[in-house]
């Protein structure tokens, strides 16, 4: 049964109130809970607590701290699993060993203070300072990343104080242990992914990069080109007529890219068809807008794809393949492309789909986007994508007939 998580602005007010929260990231990644804080409100009581933990009491920073203060990484060539950026531990040139609770609140909130410098610290030392990546977990779906971002949420400097959470035994904590510690210390509790989902929708990330004319067999329409900050992908909008202009809400299509299906014309799958079929029923209407999300293989990857089209060739079907390499049914998320509607000018609209999760991301906190219709967008199936078909309606609830 799943875990029942607070949500990511009670996480944000209890850091905002000197609180400790518990956050875990992915079971198929660390499958790790972490105790975290505000750097600025680590109290001697705050961090005695935090040791409880019995993890390794770390404070992400920024780079341009780690700058200043002239730390540099433990190790020269860092070849973890995770990549964790350790760096010189230090502590406070105050202390007299620097192992105490009360001397580790000192060295941390020193290490917060925005003109703290070098010689207020001596190293090495029993604080680790790790180096967090600009853009927090949009860059690195780390606790690092996260506890600094819960920090800057919260309105304090971007240094998070985070300790790894075992159980009696030594090993890491269960989801189970983490809830009954959560529930008898009445502590928040949330997701990496969450947190992720939450300033996908919450910040604006998009901005447009180029835009021109771009006549079609299928009319003239309007290519955006987005950059989208702290990461490498560049959706696309074409567009056809006014979008903000009153009447019947516009026909909206958000399209993740299938190398296969939309290039080459693949019979595996309906994508191509998909894409043609929705550009035809927008310049029909005279109006609305295809969003282009770089996304291949439901968000596993062109390679990947590729690797569960040779296991469905051995007899699973697509989410069977999916599960076989170690990846969820579906990882697509559509928050950009929500983000892209609203810089359109979008509010109300009427989505080409068949897919529920896609109708459901209208539902994000934080978009004033509502969504009037499901549109379906149903090709013909053929001998190769039939099985494929009849497993997005089977397992993956798509909107699709009975083919059988």
């Amino acid at each position: 049964m799943p875990v029942e998580l607070n949500s990511v602005p009670e996480a944000v007010e209890a850091i905002r109130s000197g609180e400790v929260v518990i956050v875990v990231d992915a079971e198929d990644r660390e499958n790790e809970g972490d105790f975290i804080c505000a750097a600025e409100k680590a109290t001697p009581e705050t961090i005695n607590f935090m040791l409880r933990g019995r993890g390794q009491l770390c404070v992400s920073i920024l780079p341009d701290v780690g700058k200043r203060i002239d730390l540099n990484p433990i190790v020269t060539d860092n070849n973890a699993p995770l990549k964790t950026a350790f760096l010189t531990p230090i502590d406070i040139a105050t202390a007299k060993t620097g192992i105490t609770a009360a001397e580790r609140s000192q060295t941390i909130q020193r290490l917060a203070s925005p003109d703290c410098v070098v010689d207020d610290f001596v190293r090495p030392g029993h604080v680790y300072p790790l180096l967090a990546k600009q853009g927090g977990v949009l860059r690195r779906a780390g606790h690092t990343e996260a506890a600094m971002d819960l920090a800057r949420m919260a309105g304090f400097a971007p240094a998070g104080v985070l300790c790894e959470i075992l159980s009696e035994s030594g090993d890491r904590a269960s989801r189970a242990e983490l809830v009954a510690l959560a529930t008898q210390h009445s502590l928040k509790m949330i997701s990496i992914e969450q947190l992720i989902a939450h300033r996908r929708v919450s910040e604006k990330l998009v901005s447009r990069a180029a835009e021109s004319r771009l006549p079609t067999k299928y009319g003239d329409f309007q290519i955006i080109v987005y950059s989208v900050d702290f990461e490498a992908q560049e959706p696309i909008a074409i567009v056809q007529g006014d979008l903000s202009e009153p009447g019947t809400a516009p026909l909206v299509r958000m399209h993740s890219s299938c190398f296969t299906g939309d290039l080459i014309s693949s019979l595996r799958c309906d994508c191509g068809d998909q894409l043609h079929m929705a550009l035809k029923m927008i310049s029909e209407e005279g109006r609305g807008a295809l969003i282009y999300l770089p996304q291949e293989g439901r968000g596993i990857g062109l390679a990947q794809k590729i690797k569960a089209y040779a296991l469905q060739d051995q007899g699973m079907d697509t989410v069977e393949a999916n599960h076989a390499l170690g990846f969820k049914a579906d990882m697509r998320d559509y928050g950009i492309g929500l983000q892209i509607l609203k810089d359109l000018g979008l509010r109300d609209v009427r989505l080409l789909t068949n897919n529920p999760k896609k109708s459901e991301a209208f539902n994000l906190r934080g978009y004033d986007l509502r969504l009037v219709d499901q549109v379906p967008i149903v090709p013909p199936f053929n001998e190769h994508n039939k099985t494929y078909l009849e497993t997005k309606r089977a397992k993956m609830g798509h909107q699709l007939p009975d083919l059988n």
